[in-house]
């Protein structure tokens, strides 16, 4: 089989062109890098974050946006594996562990080098109060521990991969750090920072102004109805909706009790169900490499039952006050920049006129 891999020296999945980080973003990184906590003898510094190595795998914190009104997209990624081709089989693997194994973190493809990546990415906004960073940290702990996890099964799944594991410096591994196993604390915190939640969720009702066309009350807590119009202009309405499933009820198989929200665009975003992994994979590198304005936690997959869906999974442990009316606000937006990006995808396709306003 063919790699598609970049050439020996060429620049990995989690290695970016160096930004001139604004100041909200290098305290993101700041506060990521105190909950890591990682030895001095791990970490090597550079000027938009740092990178260290908690196990077998380098795991990278970086600002890589910086804008001119003070916000930053700041990035978590682990590297897993190398030389992954971008076939149809392969995306299926991974559009299947995405919405498997839902989480803060995703697995995501990279086409200019071959690398699977974990990567989950927040957007710090001077003035945030830290929050931004701090799902960051979480995001970033819980990392560790999934990469360990993913290697694991996607070694047997995509044999034709080679492992992104990196040796130290004295040539051996050393022994894997505590915060590798850092989501044992948060499965174990669940049950009682889990109380609050289904309160939380139903308050989405009535949030005003509400980013969705229609709210409603369900026995696992909310759906809304999310309006892609005017970016799917000229689509009868009910193709336009996106539909968005917000559950406090939903326990994580791993983490225990958290917050799960499961977006599922507008029906024609992908008409043709046997292309909906490598949808899901295009949308995973759209979000790693555009400006979006919200946070890219959680990440694009196929799911059985529902097919093309974001699916992102917070453990109460993480759960602040403001969590759930952020993340579903960034949803709606999430689908509208998922409707407009696959018009311009379909466009390249066909040389066609996208259907966006």
């Amino acid at each position: 089989m063919p790699s598609v891999a970049s050439p020996p020296g060429s620049r990995r999945s989690c290695e970016r062109p160096a930004v001139n980080p604004a100041p909200s973003g290098l305290d993101a990184v700041a506060a990521v890098r105190a909950a890591l906590e990682p030895g001095r003898d791990r970490v090597r510094d550079h000027a938009d974050g740092f990178t260290w190595r908690p196990d077998a795998f380098e795991q990278r914190v970086t600002v890589v946006h910086s804008r001119d009104d003070g916000s930053c997209r700041v990035e978590a990624c682990t590297a897993i594996l190398r030389e992954v081709v971008g076939r149809g089989p392969e995306f299926a693997v991974l559009a299947a562990r995405n919405a498997r194994e839902p989480g803060m973190s995703s697995l995501r493809w990279d086409a200019m080098s071959g690398d699977v990546s974990l990567i989950a990415a927040v957007v710090a906004r001077p003035g945030d109060g830290g929050r931004a960073a701090r799902r960051l940290a979480h995001a970033a702990l819980l990392q560790l521990g999934d990469a360990l996890l993913a290697a694991d099964e996607l070694a047997l799944e995509l044999p034709a991969a080679s492992l992104a594991e990196v040796p130290d410096a004295a040539g051996a591994l050393a022994p894997p750090v505590a915060a590798v196993h850092a989501w044992r604390a948060y499965a174990a915190g669940a049950t009682r920072s889990s109380t609050q939640l289904p309160e939380h969720v139903a308050k989405l009702v009535t949030l005003a102004p509400a980013p969705w066309r229609r709210a409603t009350r369900a026995v696992h807590g909310v759906d809304a109805e999310i309006d892609c119009a005017p970016h799917a202009a000229g689509l009868a309405p009910g193709a336009r909706l996106a539909l968005l499933r917000v559950s406090a009820l939903q326990p994580h198989p791993r983490l225990g009790a958290g917050l799960m929200l499961a977006l599922v665009p507008p029906e024609s975003s992908e008409p043709i169900a046997e292309r909906a992994a490598a949808t899901a994979a295009l949308l995973n590198e759209g979000e790693a490499r555009e400006w979006m304005g919200v946070d890219a936690l959680g990440g694009w997959c196929v799911h059985p039952a529902a097919g093309l869906s974001h699916v992102v999974f917070v453990p109460a442990l993480a759960v602040e006050q403001d969590t759930v009316e952020t993340l579903a606000i960034e949803a709606a937006a999430r689908a509208r920049w998922a409707v407009e990006f696959l018009a311009r995808v379909a466009e390249r396709r066909t040389g066609a006129t996208p259907t966006t306003a």
